[in-house]
């Protein structure tokens, strides 16, 4: 049962005889104690009367006492919350996996709310059309912890394809400094720590039989070497793209005799369409369609950026000719950065362990 806090004026004590009263105390000219609710009903239009229910007053007293803490507590409930639905940036697993076509194609899954960014749909599905999209990848996945997405790109292995019947040797199609062979069929005709030009011979196809007669094979095998490189780019400081907004129209079109003979208005200015399943003879069948809106998206680069996006496309660019799981990039550094009002102009140096074995025929 509620209880409720009274105070009022001595005077009334005649009046209060007969009711539920609780802890009765004075204090001047006044008395205090407890009742219930249905005493309150006739004890509170007494004249100076006051009462306030005991489970309100506790509540506020607890209020007054720890409202900052209250609410220090409630903002970083909130800021936790926010954190963990929010996306503040975007990092690749792999730095020398870094995709800028990946980063432009997930702007259509970004909503945003004053400062904050927010991801639309579920990882899931972002995933699957990431995966549908960039099918280039053997692997391609997004990961989120707290407020930062994770891009988990590999590469497909770059395995050479041989012709066993064609005959002929491997050459340098770099210059640097062996430091490491292995020929599984041909004449070596190289030495580690030797510097060899772009062209020269590395591994022949002409080998020694034990008669001294000699034998024409196609050379196989790896050459690695320390190569030095200047690399150039010319980084626009404005790219402009069509993106996916993420909003699909799906219709039908009704065909008779090969002609389309229903209207299929789109609400979209722009847009891509796609084919879907088909149902019906040559008579009349019905198709389905997608259209994705499309817009225009702008992308501006700081100096920063375009010294980054550079050096990403050394990494890919050394990824697409990667032969055996050795090779690497030792280092991928800026030499200089120049602009005008369009362009930016950057030199990279870039040190690679390398397989520099290219197959020429006889």
């Amino acid at each position: 049962m509620k209880q409720f806090y009274v105070k009022t004026k001595k005077g009334n004590l005649r009046a209060l005889s007969g009711h539920d009263l609780k802890d009765l105390h004075s204090d001047g000219d006044y008395l205090e104690f407890r009742t219930n609710k249905t005493s309150l009903e006739i004890i509170k239009d007494l004249p100076e009367t006051t009462y306030y229910n005991k489970s309100t007053f506790l509540i506020k007293e607890f209020f007054k006492k720890h409202i900052v803490a209250l609410i220090g507590t409630l903002l970083l409930i909130l800021a936790l919350i926010n954190q963990s639905l929010s996306v503040y940036s975007i990092r690749f697993i792999e730095e020398d996996s870094y995709d800028e076509e990946v980063l432009n194609f997930l702007e259509q899954y970004y909503y945003y709310i004053g400062p904050f960014r927010y991801l639309k749909g579920n990882l899931k599905d972002i995933n699957n059309d990431l995966r549908s999209t960039f099918y280039h990848y053997e692997w391609i996945a997004l990961q989120k912890s707290g407020a930062i997405l994770y891009l988990d790109i590999k590469e497909m292995s770059n395995i050479p394809i041989e012709e066993d019947k064609e005959i002929g040797s491997l050459v340098a199609k770099n210059e640097g400094i062996i430091k490491e062979y292995h020929v599984t069929k041909g004449t070596v005709v190289i030495q580690e720590e030797k510097y060899v030009n772009a062209g020269d011979l590395l591994i022949s196809g002409e080998v020694k039989t034990y008669n001294n007669e000699v034998e024409f094979v196609r050379a196989t095998g790896y050459v690695l070497a320390e190569v030095l490189e200047y690399k150039d780019y010319v980084i626009p400081k404005k790219t402009f793209a069509l993106m996916k907004t993420g909003k699909i129209e799906i219709y039908k079109a009704y065909i008779l005799f090969g002609k389309q003979i229903n209207k299929t208005p789109s609400t979209f200015e722009n847009y891509l369409v796609e084919e879907g399943k088909e149902v019906g003879g040559s008579a009349f069948k019905i198709k389905t369609f997608y259209r994705y809106e499309i817009k225009d998206v702008t992308n501006t680069y700081t100096s920063d950026e375009a010294i980054s996006y550079a050096k990403s496309l050394v990494s890919k660019e050394f990824r697409n000719e990667k032969t055996i799981d050795k090779e690497r990039i030792i280092y991928n550094k800026l030499v200089r950065i120049e602009e005008d009002d369009d362009n930016y102009y950057i030199r990279l140096i870039v040190k690679t362990y390398k397989n520099i074995a290219m197959f020429l025929p006889y």
